[in-house]
């Protein structure tokens, strides 16, 4: 959408919408509506916070504020199109990428000349300012702490009004994970020093005891003894390895020229290695930049940033593109994060976080550092989080996946369509064998989802369709 009210901000504003549930555009029509005047800034679309242009003057420069809400002024227009006072594809692209955070010089000199001195600064100087920065982030009202899902509450309104505005019973779309899984789970370990180095096998065994295989993030340049050696060792016992910054000094996206020149040592030490993830050093990222990374996916933003160094979070429990490069968000709170900073000796936040991820059926990813799990209470909070994670497992439908699994899953489910002959809907292309078909429905107003067939084939599911003359005018045209 232009400021004159002209033509909206994306060629197609179904595009997101469609992505995430893999459904016949048929059912996704939407129209962002051209008249002025336009404003832009925070606004809500029910229980979603977005940001972005909209046809109205109610937008916000504050995210504290109590917001204008969008959905009254959506409606079926003549057509049968939804008409949307702003453009969802836009908005959906702004909190995935960050695009709402503004950084004022300040922040920037304050980070960089906190990097400058971290090296000096005792442990206890560096959680004091860990604590206030997190106090501070705390009384934002968005993104909302301990899991903001403003990108799923995004698409599930726009369900609902798509349900409203067809007529239609259900919806059909393919599930989110393999198999009908009701979500995924993704253990990740960052090994930031030699003490982290020299404890992997501990490590390792311990997440073996449980059943569990991880991900480990080495660092390439500066930062252990024996990288050759610690990459043949994990790889041998089954383990998933990925690039974890070049050297962790905290300035990797300092400057576009400098992110230039240690991308390509970053790529070549992925080339050389075989590793197709790729993680910042305390999670520090730019979106922006992410095609100067030769990764199949990147696993350094955060869904709510409040507990690190770099504010924001990309307000989505969803694994989503950034162009050609896959982010796998980090959705619940580090190791780091319980142990120092809120010193919390429970797994009660862990729990919290699991649940509201599960209710969106997203991606449950931690971050354990080898390094922080050395002392007997830190392995035993651990521990009982792996006790969990296995009770998960026997209780819930859960799909605990390598990073690399996961990345492959997603871009096949990119690519798989679902069809219809008139009287089935089947789902094809590679990785339907997996797929399963699925259903969008309104209870009570509000959209809940059922899986057609969790022991069938997938890819030639029968289940019956609308007629279309149900569909009315919401027919392809």
């Amino acid at each position: 959408m232009s400021k004159n009210g002209g033509q909206p901000a994306t060629a197609n504003p179904a595009r997101a919408f469609l992505d995430y549930f893999r459904c016949p555009s048929q059912f996704a029509r939407f129209r962002v509506a051209s008249e002025a005047p336009v404003s832009k800034g925070f606004f809500r679309f029910g229980p979603a916070v977005c940001f972005g242009d909209i046809a109205a003057r109610s937008a916000s420069n504050s995210r504290n504020k109590v917001l204008f809400d969008a959905l009254p002024g959506t409606a079926p227009c003549l057509s049968g199109e939804i008409c949307l006072p702003f453009d969802p594809d836009e908005a959906v692209k702004n909190l995935r990428l960050e695009r709402y955070v503004s950084t004022p010089r300040r922040e920037i000199f304050l980070h960089s000349y906190y990097y400058f001195l971290r090296p000096i600064l005792p442990l206890a100087i560096r959680k004091r300012l860990q604590r206030l920065v997190f106090r501070r982030r705390r009384r934002y009202m968005f993104p909302a702490w301990p899991v903001d899902c403003s990108v799923e509450d995004i698409f599930e309104q726009l369900m609902a009004l798509t349900l409203q505005a067809s007529g239609v019973r259900e919806i059909p779309f393919i599930w989110f994970w393999p198999d009908g899984q009701d979500g995924a789970l993704m253990m990740t370990h960052d090994v930031e020093k030699q003490n982290g180095a020299d404890h992997c096998d501990f490590l390792m065994d311990l997440d073996d005891s449980y059943g569990i295989k991880a991900a480990f993030q080495l660092i390439p340049e500066e930062a252990y003894e024996g990288f050759d050696g610690l990459v043949s060792e994990i790889r041998a016992r089954g383990f998933e390895l990925n690039i974890h910054d070049l050297d962790h000094d905290g300035r990797l996206y300092e400057h576009k020229e400098l992110f230039e020149q240690r991308a390509g040592k970053i790529n070549e030490y992925g080339r050389q290695y075989g590793m197709e993830g790729f993680r910042a050093g305390s999670m520090h990222r730019n979106q922006e930049w992410f095609n100067m990374l030769n990764f199949q996916y990147d696993m350094s933003v955060p869904t709510v940033s409040h507990l690190e160094p770099q504010k924001g979070g990309c307000c989505t429990v969803t694994p989503y593109f950034v162009d050609n490069v896959l982010e796998l968000p980090l959705t619940t709170i580090q190791d780091h994060g319980m142990f120092y900073i809120l010193s919390d000796r429970s797994i009660d936040l862990w729990k919290q976080q699991i649940e509201m991820i599960l209710a969106h059926h997203g991606l449950i990813s931690f971050i354990v550092h080898p390094d922080y799990i050395t002392r007997p209470a830190e392995c035993e909070q651990y521990r009982e989080l792996l006790e969990h994670i296995r009770s998960l497992r026997e209780t819930r439908s859960i799909w605990i996946a390598l990073p690399g699994e996961i990345n492959r899953w997603w871009r096949e489910r990119s690519q798989l369509q679902l069809v219809s002959d008139g009287h089935d809907w089947q789902i094809r292309g590679r990785g339907s064998d997996r797929a399963r078909l699925a259903f969008a429905t309104l209870v009570k107003g509000k959209v809940t989802y059922r899986i057609a067939d969790r022991l069938g084939a997938g890819a030639n599911t029968n289940v019956p369709i609308a007629p279309p003359e149900e569909f009315g005018s919401n027919q392809p045209r």
